[in-house]
């Protein structure tokens, strides 16, 4: 597949590559090129491929009908960063089910992965080459350490000592041009992605005032710490997405700024199930209680945590009776076992709220 993505005619090579595999026929549909790419060429009916260009152009939009038209066997969306761009399909043979690969799915997404790929490539000879490096880094693994340092070489950018990611978050449309060496794209979904060398001269100061010019804009712009390795400049940007999506949250508006929710974010990229076993080890309780029950256990619980464990103030901004907010916070210690009242308890709970915010905002990037 990867061979496919490689050459001039990269779509049709990878069409071709998936229809070999499965044993029938695979139509790539991009919605942004026309017609869709097809293997076999011209397997498959004329009208058939309107009907495949609406689908695509469903999914594009964010509302793709279910199931598709009913030639279609299986399909996987295509994706550059968060955003639906086409879909690759695999079709039935004469209206049936012909037997394939065991491991159709997987075949199916590699070769969106690789259309991905041949997109960004793409953009980087027609446009802005920065834009698809960034843009590769944001949305799969991007080019090997190596590889990246030869990119960014080209593109007079030294990423050898690493770099500063800075994502910006919002509707506003802002001016995107370089800025003290760093590389700036967006990546689609309202946001822009920024990254600042560390080779540049104060490359901290660099940054801040990036994410300053961001929120002139309009827009809620996050920083992330320093990655002293090539390697790990996909995690800096990892990092400062998930920041500047938080920010954009009004339960964690100060996410930015708030050092517990960086190092919660760390054990995210490292280990994912680490967050998950926090949150549920502490709020998951809450939630199901507040699901079954129609309660508020977990809002009054994060309005408490908010305003420094204060019941009087927690009450007036619910607009509730301050032995009502007491009810409900002795409510959460039964649930959960920890107590809000307690230091103790009251750490992990607030971990756990900022576990799940992260969560949260991972799944929606």
């Amino acid at each position: 597949m990867s061979r496919a993505v490689a050459g001039d005619d990269g779509l049709e090579r990878v069409a071709r590559a998936a229809s070999d595999a499965l044993a029938r026929p695979v139509a790539i549909v991009l919605p942004s090129l026309g017609a869709p790419v097809v293997w076999p060429a011209d397997s498959i009916p004329e009208a058939l491929l309107g009907e495949l260009a609406q689908y695509a152009a469903a999914a594009s939009a964010g509302a793709p009908p279910s199931g598709g038209p009913a030639a279609v066997a299986d399909a996987v969306p295509i994706r550059i960063g968060s955003d639906v761009v086409g879909v690759v399909a695999a079709l039935r043979t004469n209206g049936t089910g012909v037997a394939t690969a065991a491991d159709e799915g997987g075949w199916l997404e590699a070769a969106a992965a690789a259309v991905a790929v041949t997109r960004l490539m793409d953009d980087g000879r027609r446009g802005d080459p920065g834009l698809a490096l960034v843009r590769a880094l944001v949305t799969g693994p991007g080019p090997d350490p190596a590889a990246l340092l030869a990119d960014g070489l080209r593109l007079g950018v030294d990423l050898g000592a690493g770099a500063i990611a800075v994502c910006a978050r919002g509707a506003a449309d802002p001016e995107l041009a370089d800025a003290d060496g760093a590389l700036i794209a967006n990546v689609g979904g309202d946001r822009v992605v920024a990254l600042v060398p560390l080779a540049t001269e104060h490359p901290e100061r660099a940054a801040a005032a990036l994410a300053d010019r961001f929120v002139v804009a309009g827009l809620e712009a996050a920083v992330s710490a320093p990655r002293r390795e090539p390697s790990l400049i996909r995690e800096a940007i990892r990092e400062a997405m998930l920041l500047a999506e938080l920010s954009c949250t009004p339960e964690a508006a100060l996410a930015g700024q708030d050092e517990t929710y960086r190092l919660l974010i760390g054990v995210l990229l490292r280990d994912p199930e680490e967050l998950e076993l926090l949150q549920s080890s502490t709020i998951t309780p809450l939630l199901a209680y507040d699901a079954e029950h129609d309660t508020e256990l977990l809002a009054t619980l994060g309005t408490f945590l908010a305003h420094h464990g204060s019941t009087t103030e927690t009450a007036e901004v619910m607009g509730l009776h301050r032995h009502t907010v007491g009810y409900r916070l002795s409510r959460v210690h039964e649930v959960s076992g920890l107590s809000p009242y307690e230091s103790d308890g009251r750490e992990r709970l607030g971990l756990g709220l900022k576990a799940a915010q992260i969560l949260a905002a991972a799944e929606r990037l």
